[in-house]
């Protein structure tokens, strides 16, 4: 996110996988069009979810994983959108968040509470 030249035009350079630009405009672009447009920037809903099945990942990277949210209160369960990488539109369409997994996370366990970014 940079301001190109001083007559104020933005521009956004968003990675080319389909799902990190869903999730990288959410997080940086969204809010500074709302601003930009005179409204106030919608604030970004996390909540904490139990996790239905064991999750395995790479360490090194935050991870927002395209998930099904199920659920309220503590009652609220999560399960991932059985997508196949960052290109799979199909199942991020049929997923209403994200499971965050920090970078430093390889493993998470069935049962265990995630923040959950609600898309």
């Amino acid at each position: 996110i940079t301001d190109a030249e001083p007559q104020w035009k933005y521009f956004f350079g968003l990675p080319g996988n389909p799902i990190s630009t869903m999730v990288t405009f959410q997080l940086f672009a969204q809010p500074i069009l709302e601003a930009l447009a005179g409204r106030a920037p919608q604030k970004l809903v996390f909540l904490h979810a139990k996790l239905k099945s064991e999750i395995k990942t790479k360490t090194g990277l935050k991870r927002f994983l395209p998930a099904i949210l199920s659920g309220e209160f503590e009652q609220a369960e999560v399960e991932l959108a059985g997508w196949h990488g960052s290109g799979d539109i199909a199942t991020a369409a049929r997923a209403n968040g994200y499971v965050v997994i920090s970078p430093e996370k390889s493993t998470i366990a069935a049962g265990e509470w995630v923040p959950v970014l609600l898309r």
